[in-house]
């Protein structure tokens, strides 16, 4: 009995071991390697754009009509400028509403900007036409009507800076020719004056001489003779 149970024990422990020797053990899998994670390139234009964008403003001192849209901006790129080259996403995120901010301070200050300039024009013209400048002067007034049309045209089309510049030209233009206008009519009004000054003198002049002859008792015939 107990080398029944051995032999089939041992039957048992071959089968066990041929088992084993016929299946190979398993290799464990490699574990994947983590992805790369990309870097985020530095937002150079988005930065380059939003200065470029506050330069034109602050050019022309647009952050005075649109003080918030200005403020915020400004706080926009400093964070941007802050966070370039250590957190580039949020760098360009900053920079891209920079960008938004200083463009809508120009579109808003810029309309404001533009109409004042266009009223002072208008207002100088005003002055021209006063003394007479389209006569007096006629190419320096028409010069300055052409760049006031102009700037209408720009105007209505959309192009706020060429509008201002041209409405600005107009202005000083329009004040160029009242000043010389007016300068020609005291020149004239004077020369006048200098005239009749002299006439005056002149008939003075010959009442002077008649009186003294008179009082000579020289007379004087008609014609001199």
């Amino acid at each position: 009995m107990r080398k029944t149970l051995f032999w089939a024990a041992l039957a048992a422990a071959v089968v066990l071991a041929a088992s084993c020797a016929s299946t190979p053990p398993k290799t464990p899998e490699p574990e994947p390697e983590p992805k790369a994670v990309q870097a985020v390139p530095a937002p150079e234009a988005e930065l380059a754009k939003a200065k470029e964008l506050k330069a034109r403003a602050d050019a022309y001192d647009l952050g005075q009509y649109a003080p918030e849209e200005y403020a915020a901006a400004e706080k926009d790129l400093a964070a941007g400028e802050a966070a370039y080259g250590k957190d580039n996403a949020a760098a360009k995120k900053s920079l891209d509403k920079a960008v938004a901010g200083f463009t809508a301070v120009i579109a808003k200050g810029g309309a404001v900007l533009v109409d004042r300039i266009q009223l002072e024009s208008e207002s100088s013209k005003k002055e021209a036409d006063a003394v007479k400048a389209a006569v007096a002067v006629k190419d320096e007034y028409a010069a300055a009507l052409a760049l006031y049309n102009a700037g209408l045209a720009a105007k209505k089309a959309g192009d706020l800076e060429k509008a201002g510049s041209d409405f600005a030209a107009a202005r000083d233009g329009f004040d160029g020719a009242a000043v010389t206008a007016r300068d020609k009519r005291e020149k004239a009004l004077q020369a006048m004056q200098e005239t009749e000054d002299a006439l005056a003198a002149s008939e003075q002049n010959a009442a002077d001489a008649q009186e003294a002859l008179d009082s000579e008792g020289i007379p004087v015939q008609a014609g001199g003779n």
